[in-house]
C-alpha cells in the first residue's frame, strides 16, 4: 500500500441506500471524489455522489460491465461496499480493476457461514458446535442432540431465513424457512449458546486488529418475536472484565487473520458463553444498521468509514490513530411495531427534542402495511441517545421511540 492525500481520488461505493447516507457523506467530506453504484435509479445516495452507476451490486455480471465502462473514462482508485454485505463483489471488481482489496478467496469466505466456520475450527478458533444439515431428518437429530439450535442459510444475510428452535415440532418449518433464504439451497445448524451477545468492528492493519468498538446487542424481545431472533438495538460500550474484554478482542484478531483480511475491516458477531468468547460470524465488511456511522463515532470517537475508505485506496493506516478517543454511554434502540396498518405516528422533532437524543431517522408513512416481524427490517425507526450512565442513555433512548407514538391497526 502507498501513502498519501486522498483529496480528488476517486472512490467507488456499492450501495447508495438511506443506511449509507451517512457514511457517503463522511466519505466526502475527506475529500474523495465519489462514484456510488446502485439499482435503485432512486437510490438517496446517489443525491450526494459525483457520479452514478446503475446496477445490482448484489449480482457481479449486472454491475461490472457498467463499473468496466465508467472506469475507462473515470479511472477508479479504489471500491468499498457500504450498508451491504457484498465483499465478494467487492473482491472481485477490485481484482479485475487492480485495485487494493482482501483477496477474492477471504472474501468469499466471509459470505459462506459454513466454509467461514469450517476455517475458524481448523485455526483453533473458538465457534459454537454447528453442522451442515442436508434435509429435516437431520435437523431433527441436531436438536434432539443440542436441545436450543439455531438453523440458518449458509450464504444468505440480513437475519433473512434464521430462526431459533427448541420444539421439536417446527423443525421441519425451520428447515424450509432457512432453504427458502439460501441461494446455494444450503442450510445449517447451530448450538445456541447462552451469554451476552456482542456486535464489534475492527479495523485489520496488516493482520493484526484494532477493535475501538464492541456494543452488547439488545435482545430483550427475543420470547415475543420467536421463533424469530429480532435485534431491537445495542448498549456502547460493553461493560466487560477487563480479561474477557481482551480474550475477546483477541479472538476477532485471530479470527480476522483466519479468514485472510491482511487491511480491512471486519464485523464481529461473538457470544460470551461459560466465560470464554464464541465467534458466530466476522464479516469482510463495514456494519449496517447505523454502528459504523453513528453509534461509533457518537460513542468513542473513531470514524470506521474514514478507515476503510482510505484503506480501499491503499492507504497505509498507523493503528495508534484507531483506539477509542473518548467514551460516552450511547444506546440504539430500533422501533418494531405490532404488525398491521400504521393509523398514527408521531413526529421527528419531538423525538429529537427529548432528553439526550443524538440522532433519529425513521422510514415510515402513514398507511403502511407493518408484517409479522422475523428480523432487525421490520424496525420503522431509529434512535440514538447518550445520558450520564448506560441506564441512563437506554432509558432516554426508549423515550425517544416512546415519543415517535406509532400506532398499527
Amino acid at each position: 500500500m502507498q501513502q498519501g492525500s486522498v483529496n480528488n481520488k476517486f472512490l467507488l461505493v456499492l450501495g447508495g441506500s438511506r443506511q449509507a447516507l451517512e457514511g457517503l457523506r463522511q466519505i466526502k467530506a475527506l475529500g474523495f471524489r465519489l462514484a456510488v453504484c446502485d439499482y435503485d435509479e432512486q437510490a438517496p445516495g446517489f443525491e450526494i455522489a459525483d457520479q452514478r452507476i446503475h446496477g445490482s451490486v448484489y449480482h457481479l455480471d449486472d454491475c461490472l460491465p457498467a463499473i468496466e465502462a465508467f472506469h475507462a473514462e473515470h479511472p477508479i482508485d479504489g471500491v468499498m461496499c457500504l450498508a451491504c454485505d457484498v465483499p465478494h463483489v467487492v473482491a472481485r471488481i477490485a481484482d479485475k480493476l487492480s485495485l487494493p482489496s482482501i483477496s477474492i478467496e477471504a472474501a468469499d469466505r466471509a459470505v459462506d457461514k459454513l466454509a467461514m466456520k469450517q476455517k475458524f475450527e481448523a485455526d483453533g478458533v473458538l465457534v459454537p458446535p454447528y453442522a451442515c444439515v442436508a434435509d429435516v431428518d437431520e435437523l431433527r437429530e441436531l436438536q434432539a442432540k443440542w436441545c436450543d439450535i439455531v438453523v440458518k442459510p449458509v450464504d444468505s444475510r440480513g437475519s433473512k431465513g434464521v430462526s431459533l428452535i427448541s420444539d421439536p415440532a417446527q423443525i421441519a418449518w425451520a428447515f424450509g424457512y432457512a432453504l427458502e433464504s439460501s441461494p446455494s439451497g444450503r442450510v445449517m445448524a447451530e448450538k445456541y449458546l447462552s451469554g451476552p451477545q456482542i456486535s464489534s468492528e475492527s479495523i485489520i492493519i496488516d493482520g493484526h486488529a484494532v477493535t475501538p468498538a464492541l456494543s452488547l446487542r439488545s435482545y430483550e424481545f427475543l420470547e415475543r418475536f420467536a421463533p424469530f431472533i429480532v435485534e431491537n438495538g445495542g448498549d456502547m460500550p460493553a461493560k466487560l472484565d477487563a480479561d474477557i474484554e481482551a480474550a475477546t478482542k483477541d479472538t476477532i484478531s485471530r479470527a480476522a487473520a483466519s479468514l485472510g483480511v491482511e487491511n480491512g475491516i471486519v464485523k464481529g458477531d461473538v457470544v460470551l458463553h461459560d466465560g470464554k468468547p464464541y465467534i458466530i460470524e466476522l464479516a469482510a465488511r463495514l456494519s449496517g444498521g447505523y454502528f459504523c456511522t453513528h453509534q461509533i463515532p457518537f460513542s468513542v470517537g473513531v470514524k470506521l468509514v474514514e478507515a476503510a475508505a482510505k484503506l480501499a485506496v491503499g492507504e497505509i493506516l498507523d493503528a495508534n490513530d484507531w483506539h477509542a478517543k473518548n467514551i460516552r454511554p450511547v444506546s440504539t434502540r430500533w422501533l418494531i411495531p405490532g404488525s398491521g396498518t400504521i393509523t398514527h405516528m408521531g413526529k421527528a422533532e419531538d423525538v429529537l427534542n427529548c432528553d439526550g437524543v443524538l440522532a433519529f431517522e425513521h422510514w415510515c408513512k402513514l398507511g403502511d402495511e407493518i408484517g409479522e416481524a422475523q428480523n432487525a427490517a421490520a424496525s420503522v425507526a431509529m434512535v440514538q441517545a447518550t445520558g450520564d450512565s448506560q441506564k441512563a442513555a437506554t432509558k432516554n433512548a426508549e423515550a425517544a421511540l416512546l415519543a415517535f407514538k406509532v400506532e398499527t391497526k
